[in-house]
Parts: C-alpha cells; sequence; structure tokens
C-alpha cells in the first residue's frame, strides 16, 4: 500500500475502525457502462487506461484505493489521478470512461480486513450507517466500496473501506 499514491485527506475523528476525514479535491477516471451493470469489464478498462490507452497514450501510475459506487440498479469503478496531473489529465480513449471531479468535503468510513463481498460490505454498510446515526451524522452520497491491495495479497493483509459523504453535526465534527 505505502508505494501506491492516495487520495490526500485529514483524519478528524477515530472512533475504532470508523473515522471522519476531510478530503481534498481529486480527479478519478471513471467506468461507467449501461451494457455492463455488474462492472465485470471495469478494472481491465480502467487497466487499460493507465497502461497507454488514452489520447496522450501516456503511461500512468497505479494509485489506491479503487472506488466502486453502486448508483440505482448498476456499479461504477474508478480509479484516482496521480496529483501530478492536476487537471491536465490524459482523456480517455474508451467511450465507457470519463474524467470526473471528487470534490472535496467530510466524509466517514469504516475499514474492513479480508476478501470482500456483498455480505459483508452490506455488513459494513450496515455497521457505519448505525454509527453515523449514533453520532447524528447524515449521509450526504451513495456508500461507495474502496479497495486498496492487488488480488494476490493474502485476506489478512487487505484493506478495505466503506465511504460515504456525511453532513457537518452542528459547527464541528466530533
Amino acid at each position: 500500500m505505502g508505494k501506491y499514491e492516495s487520495p490526500n485527506y485529514k483524519v478528524l475523528t477515530k472512533d475504532g475502525n470508523f473515522e471522519v476525514r476531510e478530503y481534498s479535491d481529486f480527479y478519478v477516471i471513471e467506468y461507467d457502462n449501461d451494457f455492463d451493470l455488474e462492472i465485470n469489464q471495469g478494472f481491465g478498462t480502467l487497466f487499460n487506461y493507465i497502461s497507454s490507452d488514452n489520447e496522450d497514450r501516456m503511461k500512468i501510475s497505479m494509485t489506491v484505493p479503487v472506488i466502486e459506487e453502486v448508483t440505482g440498479d448498476k456499479k461504477k469503478m474508478a480509479f484516482v489521478v496521480p496529483a501530478q496531473f492536476g487537471e491536465d489529465i490524459p482523456k480517455p480513449n474508451s467511450s465507457h470512461l470519463s474524467v470526473k471531479k471528487f470534490d472535496q468535503g467530510i466524509f466517514a468510513t469504516i475499514t474492513y480486513s479480508g476478501f470482500t463481498n456483498n455480505t459483508k460490505e452490506e455488513k459494513m454498510k450496515s455497521n457505519l450507517e448505525n454509527w453515523l446515526v449514533e453520532k447524528g451524522y447524515t449521509g450526504q452520497s451513495n456508500y461507495m466500496l474502496a479497495q486498496y491491495n492487488p488480488p494476490f495479497v493474502p485476506p489478512m493483509f487487505r484493506k478495505n473501506e466503506i465511504i460515504i459523504r456525511i453532513k457537518k453535526k452542528g459547527d464541528h465534527y466530533e
């Protein structure tokens, strides 16, 4: 994990495996395909993009996390764009990829290890949702799954997170 760039954030609150974070703006390359609702070709399409399948034919460093988001009846997948590009990001050749800005904001997360699956993700979403209610926060986005490791990393060393944009509680986060 340490060798891959990830978005900048500041931890505002830590409570066990829960955190409230303030993220800075960053950009992602997002895979969105109405004919691939389960994003079966998402990772490969994104990997081709960073391997030089872009208008500049430029190789782009891998970053973490890989972010998945369920929107309605389909999923989207995104890679974080390395900060060195700023807003000058190579345009994707694939019509299923687009550059999106991930706006700064406050997010709540729950971190867990092992391989992830739908059952585990739903349990973590529920745990995070209960924690948010207990702390008086309100979700402002869809839940997102963030995965930090390549497939060959053993389960006990894997890091996954469920992330959601949240609304302030009063004037501050506690």
